[in-house]
């Protein structure tokens, strides 16, 4: 009976395991350290913000030897702030980047120059960052959170319902062109393993770890990698799937250049206004109608303008011009006409 639970401990999922607080703490002070990583990343790559910190950076550490120093090095560093920029340029250049052993690094966002230990680094490698380290945390979770002796973790079948679980997105070994999970493993080795007796994965840093070494360990992948791919090994090369871009806003999907739809929805209110207005007689504004002899005649002069009459016919005025009296004949055959507020067409004026 014992071997048959300890069976089913191993195999089947813990459905109502939840992240616990040390998890939440430890993965807060990641997405932290992560942002400014990128920050560091992104005004390294901009020329200008970067000329702006390597000034800002010799401009420090000529402070800081100022203080340090007596009157003879004072009158040294007199003679070095008339040296040209381009000099000082050169002696940053020095600071060879690829030569310095990342594991002997102190601060991956200065390696001493103001560039940082990561400035290299493109999608595949941030990418890889963030697995080891999401990986890393999620068997340390599991382990604490769970807390049983007899399952200190998982198997690759669960993989993709506990990191649902703890950092709310679906993980696919297909987003880092791979078609197995061991092949991914390989990529990230120094981070994570599996136990070749349980298949269950088994964590190679501790709970502890500082941040720093898990970039440590993806620059000195990254440097590796390059220089298999600088020697001509076409297998080297990673191929990610990067996500799609986010669609654009709903104001840049909206006809008439990009206007948003409460613009579009006021033209379309005066719009309506203007036409509700035109009706009634006098203004000329509106639709001005006669029906003479049956038709339909929409170009009618406008407010302010003489009506032309017909010199005969059936269908209009009489020739002979009279006041009017405000009767109506009854003779003659014609139509409506609704521009001047009266009866006319079928009936001659007195």
């Amino acid at each position: 009976l014992k071997a048959w639970v300890l069976d089913k401990k191993l195999t089947q999922r813990a459905e109502d395991l939840q992240p616990g607080e040390w998890f939440k703490q430890e993965f807060a002070r990641w997405q932290e350290a992560y942002q400014k990583w990128r920050r560091v990343h992104s005004d390294w790559k901009d020329p200008a913000k970067r000329k702006a910190l390597q000034a800002a950076k010799r401009a420090a550490d000529k402070k800081g030897g100022a203080d340090g120093e007596g009157g003879e090095d004072k009158e040294k560093d007199d003679k070095e702030k008339e040296e040209p920029a381009e000099d000082a340029e050169e002696k940053e250049e020095e600071i060879n980047a690829e030569d310095i052993d990342v594991f002997a690094v102190t601060d991956v966002c200065d390696l001493g120059s103001g560039e940082p230990l990561f400035a290299n680094f493109v999608y595949e490698d941030w990418t890889l960052l963030s697995t080891r380290y999401e990986l890393h945390l999620l068997v340390h979770a599991f382990r604490r959170d769970l807390d049983d002796p007899d399952r200190p973790s998982f198997s690759e079948a669960h993989l993709g319902f506990y990191y649902n679980r703890y950092f709310r997105k679906s993980f696919s070994v297909k987003q880092f062109g791979l078609e197995a999970f061991p092949a991914l493993v390989e990529l990230i080795k120094d981070t994570l393993g599996m136990d070749e007796k349980s298949g269950f994965l088994k964590t190679i840093l501790a709970d502890d770890v500082s941040l720093d070494d898990f970039v440590k360990y993806t620059e000195d992948h990254r440097r590796e990698r390059q220089q298999r791919i600088d020697a001509g090994d076409e297998t080297a090369k990673l191929r990610f799937t990067r996500p799609a871009p986010p669609p654009p806003p709903n104001d840049a999907r909206q006809g008439g250049g990009g206007r948003s739809s409460h613009h579009q929805q006021s033209h379309q209110q005066t719009h309506q206004q203007n036409r509700s207005r035109g009706g009634g007689g006098g203004g000329g504004a509106g639709y001005d109608r006669s029906f003479g002899g049956g038709g339909y005649n929409s170009s009618a002069p406008s407010s302010g303008q003489k009506r032309s009459y017909p010199s005969g016919g059936g269908g209009g005025y009489s020739s002979s011009k009279q006041s009017r009296s405000g009767g109506y004949s009854g003779g003659g055959q014609g139509g409506y006409s609704g521009s001047r507020g009266g009866y006319s067409g079928g009936y001659g004026r007195r």
